[in-house]
């Protein structure tokens, strides 16, 4: 491993020197007769002689009941003939693209075998077609074409600016590897905010049980931390509501939850997979002090089965459903039998229709004075912008995005918030500061999204063997690390 390093250090060292020339751009498009800038955007207008720029998304929503309402990024693939809010914007935003621009933007929303989707990528790079030139889907199955040399490091097309306002400035940082940069989020997208982890309350339940809290003003006073929120689930809200004498899917519970959901709580303390170095080099943190004390609370809420339904762990697991999380705990909540659901926002347009009111909070911190709230973007239920190796005219697509990401900021963002906050005809307003508070706290760990020797699964595993767990694994993840970091240098 040493030597590794040290190799590694050294390649760093030169790809650090190459970047600094790389980032002195060299093209001048507003040389070119063709192109200008406009004024107080950071755009570049160019005509780009009627080019179709074709987008590829993976469709999340195939085969799900509980994710409703995704039709793709950018474009869609809805046949409704009145359009969503958000496929109304989209529409907008592409229209403005087209006609500033002289181009069409399309696409394909794909549902099927998720192989399928992601050959279709490797086979348009390695017989050098250009089918698509935008790629939409989640991080943990793009990881794997960034070592195979599919994608394109995002920082090479000259025409992107990264730091403009449209991108998320902690994916940004966070998502790197040597200062190449293969994913990424901002505006332009939506479905990596439907991918953010929240925790959502009922209302109506909270208020039936005269608990007399108010989750809201918690997270206003700061005392909205792991303990309390512990503390209120374990104050007589579960409950045998069937009388069968048994706990249940079919019952009253304080907290509906999954195993997933115990790295997204050690995460809220600000402790990942990895961190990176100077030289933006990940590098392991999981076996510290910090995680273990996490863990070992988190283990023991998780396994109180008087005050916790944890969706896929047994005895849920050995039902038979098809979906075990839309068997219990979507359907818990949604029928007002489950106080705190903890989810990503993807789920909640599904409960715009429930007899009960409910509203979104941030993760609880984990621990009481802590200064930060940290959120999480599921690795395998979200999207994230990529471009293909054999995408033509790189910097014309590099304008294009650019324009797709400030448009979408203007149009697509503010539908996509009154989506997740209207219900019925009235807007949550407090629920959009806590919206508010969940975005701008998001982390990428980019440990989660290559998941090297599997190390994600040993947060989600229900018993506090983990550090003997973590000690076995590391020889074969810092290996897998080692081998991304070589692939990558090359």
């Amino acid at each position: 491993m040493k030597i590794m390093k040290k190799t590694i250090l050294i390649v760093v060292a030169v790809l650090l020197f190459v970047s600094v020339f790389a980032g002195c751009k060299t093209t001048k498009p507003s040389e070119e007769s063709n192109v200008s800038e406009t004024s107080g955007s950071n755009l570049i207008v160019k005509d780009m002689n009627k080019r179709a720029f074709k987008v590829f998304c993976w469709d999340f929503g195939y085969g799900s009941k509980s994710i409703l309402g995704y039709t793709g990024e950018v474009i869609s693939n809805s046949v409704e003939e009145k359009p969503a809010l958000l496929d109304e914007a989209k529409a907008r935003v592409i229209a403005k693209v087209e006609e500033e621009y002289n181009c069409t933007v399309s696409g394909t929303v794909y549902g099927g075998i998720r192989a399928d989707f992601t050959n279709t990528i490797k086979n348009m790079v390695l017989t050098g077609t250009n089918e698509y030139d935008m790629i939409f889907d989640a991080y943990s199955y793009l990881a794997p074409l960034v070592t195979e040399n599919i994608l394109l490091d995002l920082n090479t097309i000259s025409t992107i600016d990264f730091e403009n306002e449209w991108w998320d400035q902690n994916a940004r940082k966070e998502l790197s590897i040597f200062n190449k940069l293969f994913f990424m989020c901002g505006d332009i997208n939506t479905y990596d905010n439907d991918g953010t982890w929240c925790m959502l309350f009922n209302k109506t339940l909270l208020e039936n049980l005269s608990l007399n809290i108010d989750p809201y003003q918690l997270v206003k006073d700061d005392e909205w931390y792991f303990d309390k929120f512990v503390e209120i689930c374990r104050s007589g809200i579960t409950t045998d509501s069937d009388g069968n004498g048994v706990l249940d899917e079919f019952d009253t519970w304080a907290f509906g939850t999954e195993t997933y959901n115990m790295y997204v709580h050690v995460l809220s303390s600000g402790n990942k997979i990895v961190t990176k170095d100077i030289h933006d080099v990940p590098e392991f943190t999981v076996q510290n002090e910090s995680t273990y004390s996490a863990l070992d609370k988190i283990v023991d809420f998780y396994t109180d089965y008087s005050t916790v339904m944890v969706a896929n762990a047994p005895p849920y697991t050995g039902k038979g459903y098809p979906n075990v999380w839309e068997a219990t705990v979507h359907k818990a909540f949604i029928e007002g039998r489950q106080l705190f659901y903890m989810c990503g926002l993807i789920n909640v347009p599904s409960f715009r229709q429930m007899d009960d009111d409910f509203g979104i909070l941030p993760i609880p911190k984990l621990n009481k004075g802590q200064e930060f709230y940290y959120h999480t973007v599921s690795t395998g239920n979200m999207t994230a912008l990529c471009v293909p190796q054999s995408v033509i005219a790189a910097d014309d697509v590099g304008i294009i995005i650019e324009a797709l990401g400030k448009y979408s900021m203007d149009i697509l963002s503010p539908a996509y918030y009154d989506v997740q906050l209207k219900y019925r005809d009235t807007r949550d307003e407090e629920s959009s500061e806590m919206l508010d508070i969940i975005f701008a706290t998001r982390t990428f760990d980019i440990g989660a999204a290559f998941n090297w020797g599997g190390t994600l699964g040993e947060y989600t595993k229900m018993d506090k063997n983990f550090v003997s767990r973590f000690d076995s694994i590391m020889s074969a993840a810092e290996a897998a690390l080692d081998e991304t970091l070589s692939k990558i240098a090359d």
